[in-house]
């Protein structure tokens, strides 16, 4: 029961942070250029990752894998991160990938 709702959480805040890059990527890019909003996101992440020490398995380690990567760089290097995705791609395009992660989290939950 607790692997459901956290792969259900994880999925929705997968799923409502790329409606949000997509629909707003002006706003986004906006409250995202913030070191302390960056740093917060990765708090974010990096506490989502903890439930995946849990459980075993390759699902549950490779979320952990990408959660704790992903938040550490933002925690430890907000201003690559910040300059990295700008640079790479738009805002709206990072939402599309949120998105394909939600429904990859989604599809793949075991």
């Amino acid at each position: 029961m607790s692997r459901t709702i956290y792969v259900s959480v994880l999925a929705s805040v997968l799923l409502v942070s790329g409606l949000w890059h997509v629909v707003v990527p002006g706003l986004t890019d906006h409250w995202m250029k913030n070191v302390r909003i960056v740093r917060a996101v990765g708090a974010v992440l990096l506490a989502l990752s903890i439930p995946s020490l849990a459980w075993r398995g390759w699902y549950f380690r490779t979320l952990l894998l990408a959660l704790a990567v992903s938040g550490t760089w933002r925690v430890c290097f907000p201003q690559n991160s910040i300059r990295l995705q700008r640079a790479i791609y738009p805002r709206r395009v990072h939402g599309i990938l949120l998105i394909g992660g939600a429904i990859f989290v989604w599809a793949l939950r075991p």
